[in-house]
């Protein structure tokens, strides 16, 4: 139990994203020094220094693909779902990374900046992967159900039903394995442009598919997910102490919900329902920006170290200007 909690703790970590970012620069390092011994370089400073500029370069196909794809997703979000322009936000983020890797390769401290981002992109990708594949033990005591917007008509979006129908998909799963009931806990305030708090509808929805209203606690005054795990921790110290948590939210947010749920004091797992194939990447971009935002203090002494290097290596750098 200890040993999975520890794994679930460092998945859902900006260090442990930030290790695995180290790990993919420091590996890809080792692919270029062998590409240099192939071709006969010898290992100077200068050619060492010209590596984040090389890794650029070498990414630049993946950013490219990735943008591709991202084009793709967005045309059936637009087709299938009308035009909103945060259909449009994973086309636009791709084409500026593109943009911006061909003018960053050629300066040291840009080409160490990029480099900083697109491992710690390329970690939030293999952490998200990792936290959406979770699976808890079956023992919990409460399931929170994180909350989204539910329309300003009483049917709730699709995105909450797929929470909702996970939630009560694992709540029988653990019944059927273990015998042991549990406790769903709806979380989620009442918008200005929403008819009733997003608990109550998730509580409605709940005792419509035959759950028991002594079986819900429903938290109805948060406002967004920090507080979703704040004020449902409340209630359930209410009613029972050192309580076994999992949380049920959309797949690409189970990384950032985990960072909250830790911040909020509660050691919960998280368990991912499914979205619409078209609508991750944008909402995976949204996440990867979100996380980057919660986490400012290491974008700061990222760049001050990125800033330093270049500035201490100017002088016997060649071909980079700082």
């Amino acid at each position: 139990m200890y040993r999975h909690l520890k794994r679930w703790n460092f998945i859902c970590s900006y260090k442990g994203i930030t290790i695995v970012g180290a790990v993919i620069f420091a590996l890809c390092f080792l692919v270029y020094m062998n590409i240099c011994y192939m071709m006969g370089r010898p290992m100077t400073a200068d050619t060492v220094m010209k590596y984040p500029g090389a890794f650029i370069k070498g990414t630049t196909p993946l950013l490219i693909i990735m943008t591709v794809f991202l084009m793709i997703c967005n045309v059936n979000a637009v087709l299938k779902e009308g035009f909103r322009t945060r259909h449009l936000l994973g086309s636009a983020i791709g084409i500026i990374c593109i943009i911006c890797s061909l003018i960053c390769q050629r300066f040291l401290f840009t080409a160490l900046a990029a480099c900083y981002y697109e491992c710690i992109f390329f970690g939030t990708v293999i952490h998200s992967y990792a936290a959406a594949l979770n699976r808890p033990q079956l023992d919990n005591d409460y399931l929170i159900i994180l909350g989204c917007y539910i329309g300003k008509k009483e049917k709730l979006l699709p995105l909450l039903r797929f929470r909702i129908n996970r939630a009560m998909r694992f709540a029988w799963e653990q019944e059927i394995a273990t015998g042991k009931p549990v406790c769903f806990v709806p979380s989620g305030g009442q918008g200005s442009d929403e008819v009733m708090s997003e608990g109550s509808a998730m509580a409605l929805y709940l005792m419509s598919h035959s759950v028991e209203e002594y079986e819900i606690l429903a938290e109805k005054k948060s406002r967004n997910t920090y507080e979703n795990f704040l004020f449902s921790k409340r209630l359930i110290d209410e009613h029972k102490k050192d309580a076994k948590v999992t949380f049920v939210t959309t797949n690409y947010h189970v990384l950032r919900s985990g960072m909250f749920a830790k911040k909020a004091g509660l050691n919960a797992e998280g368990l991912a329902s499914d979205t619409k194939w078209y609508y991750w990447p944008n909402g995976f971009i949204r996440e990867f920006i979100a996380i980057l935002n919660m986490h400012r203090l290491p974008q700061v002494i990222a760049m001050i170290v990125c800033l330093l290097i270049s500035l201490m290596l100017k002088k016997v750098l060649t071909g980079y200007y700082v």
